[in-house]
């Protein structure tokens, strides 16, 4: 069996792609792959912030264009990265488990961080939240791989503090560079945020059940609450709409929260349901941030920062 693995060049995207082709050996000894590097739009152009694209999937818009001219099998993204529509003809094919979805600030703890300090991030979610929970700092918008972020840190007019990811450190090995995880109570994560989607044909039934082989149903109801939920708000990757998800007894619970750009506004909303029924989850989580004026906090906030944005 030969797989052509779609996939960026990033050293994260990397080693996520290499984690994957590990969890398929597992399964599949004589597993042989190739694979297909491509540089994204947001790849090569390192200088505007992502919220600037004003297009959704600005991580997936050329993988998909290579499944769709069947240049690869399959796709390996970074989840949160995966808009909710996928390309005609393409489906999520597996999701496998999950790493620590959780935010990690970098430099300082949050007790910590001196009055007025910078810190950075590139995602307008994380510079809501932040802001909500701490006023005083200053965001900078930076961009880049996960070492030239942490390298901001010190020095003469640099950060005092960046926010990155916790899984993506973890599978750099840089777990060290984590000066506290941030509870997503206070700190929802992106939707998706930790769990890899591997897309493809959903012709290619053969593909798909390779792929279904390493699959977690728990990341997948996860997953299926948190991406239909932001479906529902009309919310892009992009957009400052964070997500926390809980098990107990069986049963799935959402935590959605969404924050105003200058973090002056958010609204909270928690809702449980059976594995089974996680999509349903995610449409009754976002009808209670509609009624709680989730939506009218995205539209006030975005309406001249991110022109794709449609009102509902």
């Amino acid at each position: 069996m030969h797989l052509r693995i779609g996939t960026r060049r990033s050293p994260l995207a990397m080693a996520q792609t290499h984690h994957i082709m590990g969890l398929i050996r597992e399964k599949f000894p004589q597993a042989e792959f190739t694979l297909c590097q491509i540089a994204t739009i947001a790849d090569r152009d390192r200088v505007s912030e992502f919220h600037q694209f004003g297009m959704v999937g600005v991580f997936a818009v050329e993988h998909e264009q290579q499944l769709v001219k069947r240049e690869v099998d399959f796709v390996v993204h970074s989840l949160k990265d995966l808009p909710t529509t996928l390309h005609e003809g393409l489906v999520l094919a597996s999701v496998p488990p999950r790493e620590d979805p959780r935010d990690a600030l970098c430099g300082a703890t949050m007790a910590s961080l001196r009055q007025g300090a910078r810190v950075g991030t590139g995602s307008l979610r994380r510079r809501a939240q932040i802001l909500n929970l701490r006023p005083d700092v200053t965001v900078v918008p930076i961009r880049g791989n996960v070492g030239p972020r942490l390298a901001k840190i010190g020095g003469e007019d640099a950060l005092d503090a960046v926010i990155l990811a916790q899984a993506g450190l973890r599978r750099l090995g840089l777990d060290e560079a984590s000066s506290e995880t941030l509870a997503p109570s206070l700190f929802p994560y992106a939707v998706g945020q930790g769990a890899l989607g591997l897309e493809a044909r959903a012709e290619d039934t053969a593909v798909i059940e390779v792929l279904k082989a390493i699959e977690c149903p728990q990341a997948r109801a996860e997953a299926e609450a948190e991406r239909e939920m932001m479906h529902a708000l009309g919310a892009g990757c992009s957009l400052p709409v964070g997500a926390c998800a809980t098990w107990q007894d069986g049963r799935l619970t959402l935590h959605a929260q969404v924050t105003s750009i200058e973090g002056t506004e958010r609204v909270v909303a928690d809702q449980s349901a059976p594995p089974e029924q996680a999509r349903e989850l995610g449409l009754s989580v976002a009808q209670v941030l509609k009624e709680r004026g989730g939506v009218a906090i995205l539209e006030k906030s975005y309406r001249g920062h991110y022109p794709s944005f449609k009102s509902l």
